[in-house]
């Protein structure tokens, strides 16, 4: 998320050096990758043997299609929640065309040999409320644009000597990650502020929650910021509204991602 400068500050690099990307021509769509566990390239004629055996992807229950209400918000919150960790992440973005409306590939991971509905991109849910998501995509860029640490010119640091910083790793409780904290095998919690880059700007906390249930946090306490605002929230539902004060208890719900803005 932060541009991994331990294995990428080096030849003069720059974060905007890493192009991220969930999804690519190659592979899943972002739509298979929430509704399948395997590749399904039988229409190829290569008896499923082409394309990658690892997708890293699941179907929270059922393979491909299906009718169920619950797996589909969960694919729907999944969807969210990678385009929303690809847009706040470090280095310059590449979204596959249709994903931000569940194009589908019907599990074909290799489909440069399908002229047609396999491999066309299909954007029938444009406008769909529940499946397209170019308004998300919409408010992320924005995010992007107003928050300038989004898209930093230069790799961020942790705390400086003068007390400033470009990161700061948190736990629930609002302290400073540990190397334990770290190497906490089940941990599915993940919080962390990026600090202003220039003064007139505010720092940006951000929560990812991947565990199946809600997590309580305490929101941070900075040094001239009194409060923090909810910009974005992944989870439908009810909803984080108005400034929160420092140091005050929050939720992250279940499989969700929080962003907020400092206030002075």
């Amino acid at each position: 998320m932060t541009g991994s400068a331990d294995l990428f500050d080096h030849d003069g690099r720059s974060p905007r050096s890493s192009v991220n990307h969930v999804t690519v021509h190659d592979g899943f769509t972002l739509a298979d990758v929430v509704s399948y566990e395997r590749k399904h390239n039988e229409a190829n004629g290569e008896d499923n043997r082409d394309g990658s055996d690892e997708n890293d992807s699941t179907n929270f229950g059922v393979e491909g299609p299906t009718d169920d209400a619950n797996i589909l918000e969960l694919r729907r919150q999944a969807r969210r929640n990678q385009l929303v960790s690809l847009m706040l992440a470090q280095g310059v973005p590449l979204m596959l065309a249709g994903d931000e409306v569940g194009n589908s590939q019907s599990g074909n991971n290799n489909a440069y040999c399908q002229d047609n509905p396999i491999g066309w991109v299909d954007w029938s849910a444009l406008g769909n409320a529940e499946d397209d998501m170019s308004p998300l995509v919409s408010e992320l860029t924005e995010l992007r644009r107003r928050f300038s640490q989004l898209r930093a010119r230069r790799w961020v640091e942790g705390r400086r000597p003068d007390g400033s910083f470009g990161v700061l790793w948190l736990t629930p409780h609002a302290t400073e990650m540990t190397e334990q904290d770290w190497n906490f095998p089940e941990g599915r919690f993940l919080s962390y502020v990026l600090g202003p880059v220039q003064q007139t700007d505010a720092p940006l906390y951000i929560v990812l929650n991947a565990a199946p249930q809600t997590i309580e946090f305490v929101l941070p306490t900075i040094a001239g910021y009194g409060g923090w605002t909810p910009c974005l929230q992944t989870a439908r539902g009810s909803r984080l509204d108005g400034e929160l004060p420092s140091g005050s208890k929050a939720h992250a719900p279940p499989r969700s991602i929080l962003v907020f803005s400092g206030s002075p």
